[in-house]
């Protein structure tokens, strides 16, 4: 798939670079036509900076930086990305890239993160990449990267829900969330999600018992478990390595990327929503479940599973009319499909 092209020119990359107080980006600027490459075909703008040409190409390749702009994300979204990369590098051996400065956008400019560039390339191209996606390799990679997620420790977070800032206690970053008790979290997420529900009688029809579901089972969830970094749309597209292709082990990893909307949560939820958007495409989830809860230190029937499946599909209720066309037969399909579920569980 070919990169389309960015609505940012080197000159406005160039102004934002000049905007943040970071010493580290002052060998790239001015950016040149070759020093700059934009890459990727998400909705974010993602640039590649390459030292000058001055500069033998094995420290050119080993210096490149990639600034990622939020032209679809706000501040906050990459701002919690940003306390994630820092949570994972202080706590735990993953190959997290370093950042080197953010900024929340002005009136010319969006947000932006500007980072080290890890080398390599991701092991799927996304959840549409289905093959890559859900081959059992890459799963059980991702199923060791969440286990590594679990593993801070409590003292590195203050609250649940979406990361907010990072605070700093005995000079090591601190996650704060948004809510004081992980039950009202999970329990506004997936309100908010299914009160944003996408327009289709089926979903209609049930998403008011659905409602009723989260709210009749708070009490059934933790106020305070473990602390686990939570990205809601993680997969195999956020690792890399060397190649592209799974290795033999996380230590082999040559980058974890795009943590974005990073929150802290149990991490049970965590793989029960990883498990459900891996297989939802598929006819034999098995293999792909057994992957993913290979590395983690609990199997797929963890405890309120059916209240975590819940919340994992409210994505997919909130997000059918952008992800297909309302006129679609896999518009109706999907609507159908996620209803019936819905229904098993909530009725």
């Amino acid at each position: 798939m070919s990169t389309p092209p960015s609505s940012l020119t080197r000159a406005d990359v160039s102004q934002a670079l000049r905007r943040v107080d970071a010493p580290e980006l002052e060998g790239y600027l001015p950016l040149s036509e070759a020093s700059l490459m934009h890459v990727g075909d998400g909705f974010n703008d993602v640039f590649v900076l390459s030292p000058p040409q001055g500069k033998a190409r094995d420290d050119r390749d080993t210096d490149r930086l990639v600034v990622k702009f939020g032209t679809y994300s706000e501040p906050r979204h990459l701002r919690a990305g940003v306390t994630a990369y820092q949570l994972l590098a202080e706590f735990t051996d993953l190959p997290v890239p370093e950042v080197v400065a953010f900024d929340q956008g002005d009136d010319q400019t969006p947000p932006f993160v500007a980072m080290e560039h890890r080398p390599g390339a991701a092991l799927a191209g996304g959840f549409p990449d289905t093959e890559r996606a859900t081959d059992p390799a890459a799963v059980r990679l991702l199923g060791a990267v969440m286990a590594a997620f679990g593993s801070i420790p409590a003292r590195a977070t203050d609250g649940y829900g979406y990361i907010q800032r990072t605070d700093y206690r005995d000079g090591s970053p601190v996650a704060v969330g948004e809510y004081d008790d992980c039950s009202s979290w999970l329990v506004e997420y997936g309100t908010e999600l299914y009160d944003a529900a996408a327009d289709h009688e089926s979903l209609n029809a049930i998403v008011p018992d659905v409602l009723e579901f989260l709210r009749a089972n708070r009490n059934r969830l933790p106020e305070a478990p473990s602390p686990s970094v939570i990205i809601t749309d993680f997969s195999p597209a956020n690792l890399m390595s060397r190649d592209g292709t799974p290795p033999n082990s996380v230590d082999e990893l040559t980058g974890v990327i795009d943590l974005e909307r990073a929150k802290i949560g149990p991490l049970e939820f965590a793989a029960v929503n990883a498990e459900y958007l891996l297989t939802r495409y598929v006819d034999d989830p098995a293999p792909i479940r057994d992957a993913l809860y290979d590395p983690l230190p609990f199997g797929p029937g963890v405890p309120k599973r059916d209240f975590y499946r819940v919340l994992a599909m409210g994505r997919s209720v909130a997000a059918l009319p952008f992800w297909y066309d309302s006129e679609d037969e896999m518009y109706e399909q999907r609507a159908r499909e996620i209803a019936s579920e819905l229904e098993r569980i909530v009725r």
